[in-house]
């Protein structure tokens, strides 16, 4: 340390020392007019507060207020030990008290407090007068909280809704609250009316409590007791106490938690009966990530053993033990399987993962994660082998009939009874240059309607047509012949399909000799009366 860091430090020390002083000298000033707390004249208990800090006390008037100041703070727990003899004594001291003020005790006529705040600074002294037994007042004020407190003790063991009651050594009933005897009384009782506790129970309600208290200080034990013409047992959670003179008891009533355990466990083993009977698999995780219930139908559809998933594995050790059996889609890059890993995990806590597993043994596997209330969450797996076989089966049918109606030199077009155009084949798009590949422009018959009549001679088939299509019921073949504008002749025929389904085919009438093709042969009249 240099001399400069000495010579400020000691500078430090000086002036704090002197506003020590300075401030000691001032409270001094300003409590000279009091009799100080340790004054000799004090008879009894003396505090002095400035602003409602106690800068001064006797020591009887500490002990006094000892239990409680480390709840509350030294002015609280004076106005916490008198009020109980001085009623107002919080109201009193919030008025000008600049005067000096005697309080009378409101139970001890023979004790008062004595009141003066002058100058920001309060005393109160105790007094009272020696009772023939020597007692000071502060005895009696110490008396007087003893005597309350054991009285409120007492209540309350008295009327707690708890059983409590004492025991001897060798399990004798020495005291009992309310609560107990009269379930005792209850017990004794042979009628259904709930009996007063009027009789010392002869035996206890709970016997050979102090056995299991030979070797440890306390025990927690479950209960139950049976009351006459009642089949349901009353449970109880009996806590023990050791004591020097015996034990102390304490039972709760714990009929509302046994019946809610009971509840619950039932609720599970339903539970337990319904996953037993679903195709569908199901895991479940708890928020730790390890494996709390599973079905038989996941030990069928992933050949894990059971006695794995018994074990409650984490999450990645199902995964892995998965990917071993080749029970995963194998990835194409190893090194990102972790990452996987995690990116499902968040997704079935956020209720978002769905996929489509395709095993390398063929069976396809619909995976949905769901999340479950404080972070559990779990998979279900869902056998779609069978589903996904049969929608190739309709697929490759579907596209084979397609296939099949392009072959056909014929256009044809399908419609329903809504008139909704169900298919067409590659010759009918040729004919009325719709779009290729299946694909149908005029997807309905009102714009297919509107196609064939820009295309053929004015003609009242087309309405004919609209008709025959939205009849309901059952109908005969219907058809007719139009002329297409390059004087073609085209025969359309309607022939009713299941489902109230019409299939429309079209096809070219033979030749006609010259003078007919040249009659309907397109012109400016016939073109003028389409327009």
């Amino acid at each position: 340390m240099t001399w400069m860091d000495l010579t400020v430090a000691t500078a430090a020390a000086t002036i704090g020392a002197t506003i020590v002083m300075i401030t000691l000298r001032f409270i001094d000033r300003r409590s000279a007019r009091f009799v100080t707390a340790n004054d000799s004249t004090a008879t009894g208990p003396v505090f002095l507060f400035n602003d409602k800090i106690m800068i001064d006390a006797t020591p009887d008037a500490l002990a006094m207020i000892a239990p409680h100041v480390r709840h509350m703070n030294d002015y609280d727990a004076v106005i916490h030990v008198l009020s109980p003899h001085f009623p107002k004594l919080r109201e009193t001291l919030a008025e000008d008290i600049s005067t000096p003020v005697q309080i009378a005790g409101a139970k001890a006529a023979d004790i008062w407090l004595d009141a003066q705040q002058k100058d920001g600074i309060l005393r109160l002294a105790v007094k009272g007068h020696n009772d023939a037994d020597g007692q000071t007042a502060s005895d009696v004020i110490e008396i007087d909280i003893r005597m309350s407190e054991l009285e409120m003790l007492r209540d309350m063991a008295q009327h707690s809704p708890q059983m409590i009651w004492h025991e001897d050594h060798d399990g004798t009933l020495l005291w009992a609250n309310h609560m107990y005897l009269t379930f005792c009384d209850q017990r004794q009782n042979t009628s259904d009316n709930i009996a007063t506790a009027d009789t010392w129970p002869s035996e206890p309600l709970f016997p050979n409590l102090h056995e299991a208290l030979a070797n440890r200080d306390s025990t927690v034990r479950r209960l139950s007791v049976t009351l006459p013409k009642k089949r349901a047992e009353h449970w109880f959670d009996v806590t023990s106490i050791k004591r020097h003179d015996g034990s102390l008891h304490f039972a709760t009533d714990a009929n509302a938690v046994v019946r809610a355990n009971h509840e619950r466990h039932h609720f599970v083993q339903t539970l337990g009966k319904t996953f037993a009977d679903l195709s569908i698999g199901l895991a479940i995780f708890n928020k730790r990530r390890e494996l709390t219930m599973f079905n038989p139908a996941l030990v069928d559809m992933t050949n894990l053993p059971v006695d794995f998933l018994s074990q409650r594995p984490t999450l990645d050790t199902v995964l892995d033990r998965l990917r071993e059996t080749r029970m995963l889609p194998e990835p194409k890059n190893y090194t990102t399987w972790r990452d996987h890993f995690t990116a499902l995990e968040v997704a079935a806590k956020n209720g978002h993962y769905t996929e489509i597993w395709n095993l390398p043994e063929g069976q396809t596997y619909r995976v949905t994660g769901r999340p479950h209330p404080d972070g559990a969450f779990a998979f279900l797996f869902e056998d779609i082998s069978a589903e996904i076989s049969l929608t190739r089966r309709f697929r490759t049918d579907i596209e084979t009939g397609q296939a099949v109606l392009d072959a056909l030199a014929d256009p044809i077009a399908v419609f329903s009874s809504g008139g909704t155009m169900v298919m067409s084949n590659a010759a009918y798009n040729r004919l009325w240059d719709e779009s290729p590949a299946g694909v149908i422009t005029p997807f309905d018959l009102q714009s297919a309607s509107k196609n064939w009549q820009s295309k053929c001679a004015p003609t009242p088939v087309w309405a004919e047509l609209h008709r025959f299509i939205h009849i309901l019921g059952p109908r005969k073949p219907w058809s007719d012949r139009v002329i297409l504008d390059d004087g073609r002749h085209l025969r359309c025929h309607a022939q009713p399909i299941s489902g109230g389904m019409t299939m429309v085919r079209f096809s070219l009438a033979p030749p006609q000799m010259p003078v007919m093709r040249k009659l309907a042969a397109a012109d400016p009249a016939l073109l003028a009366a389409k327009r």
